[in-house]
């Protein structure tokens, strides 16, 4: 006997239609992620830290930094180098700076005028000098250089000679030809180090290690690691450099990070040792400083 069964098509819409919700609003809930809105930062990407293609680094985001190293923390630095950013190019050069650069203009050595007035008069002494326009500076002693250092990564470094370096007793023998230097390495080298060449193969040394130092290990960081960076010279340095500004400076950074080639690279300023134990830098030097940073 033949029995007509009724039909469940109506299960099945029903089946349909649970699932299509479903699907819906595991798009809804996951929009955020899917479908990014205009309402977020520009620039900021949510996962990495990096920067989006609208990102366009312009002058205004380029600076000048004077950094200064000392031994200890209450020790007047007598390492001076001059950080030049220039944020369109995707540049950072490193000018280290003879410490008897003042003394034809104001009779001293940076040494001399920041233990008599301090981080800020160097910005002062060193734009009336050189005009770079030098708006912050960050001063580090050996501690907190070292942690800097040491989140960065080592640098591998072709030392240029045999020297030999008594670190508080301690001797150390680094020999010429290719080495992977620990942040250690590098602040015995740029500081403790003797150089029967003079003042001016120490600064070639120094602004050699720090170009190669950013050239090697740029392409690791990014904004979870800036952040550290900048966490640790802010708790550990003197500096005037603030987190709101920080802050803005960070897009153009992280763009660095994302887009420069071998970003980094270094000048020493000539001129003539003075009698006095001044350096008079030549004009000419000084207009190659202005260019490297953008400023003509």
């Amino acid at each position: 006997m033949y029995i007509r069964r009724r039909s469940n098509w109506y299960i099945y819409f029903i089946a349909f239609g649970i699932t299509l919700a479903i699907v819906v609003m595991a798009i809804f809930m996951f929009s955020w992620y899917l479908f990014p809105t205009d309402t977020e930062d520009a620039g900021a990407d949510r996962l990495t830290g990096g920067i989006q293609g609208e990102f366009v680094p312009t002058d205004e985001y380029n600076f000048r930094l004077m950094t200064m190293i000392s031994d200890g923390y209450d020790d007047d630095p007598t390492f001076f180098c001059i950080v030049e950013y220039n944020a369109p190019e995707n540049k950072v050069v490193f000018v280290p700076v003879p410490a008897g650069i003042s003394m034809a203009t104001e009779g001293r050595s940076l040494t001399n005028i920041h233990a008599a007035q301090g981080s800020i008069e160097i910005l002062n002494v060193v734009n009336r000098i050189m005009g770079v326009g030098c708006s912050y500076f960050v001063k580090m002693d050996r501690s907190s250089f070292e942690e800097l250092l040491s989140a960065v990564g080592n640098v591998e470094y072709s030392v240029p000679r045999n020297v030999k370096v008594n670190d508080g007793g301690e001797l150390t023998t680094y020999n010429s030809g290719y080495q992977s230097l620990s942040y250690t390495d590098v602040y015995r080298l740029i500081s403790v180090a003797e150089y029967d060449e003079g003042e001016s193969f120490r600064l070639k040394v120094a602004g050699d290690i720090f170009s190669e130092l950013i050239n090697q290990n740029y392409n690791n960081m990014d904004g979870n690691l800036l952040d550290i960076y900048f966490g640790i010279i802010s708790r550990s340095s003197e500096t005037n450099i603030t987190e709101d500004e920080y802050k803005k400076l960070r897009p153009a950074l992280l763009n660095t990070v994302e887009d420069g080639v071998q970003p980094a690279e270094f000048y020493i300023p000539y001129g003539e040792y003075t009698a006095d134990g001044g350096f008079d830098i030549a004009d000419n030097s000084i207009i190659t400083i202005k260019q490297k940073a953008g400023l003509l």
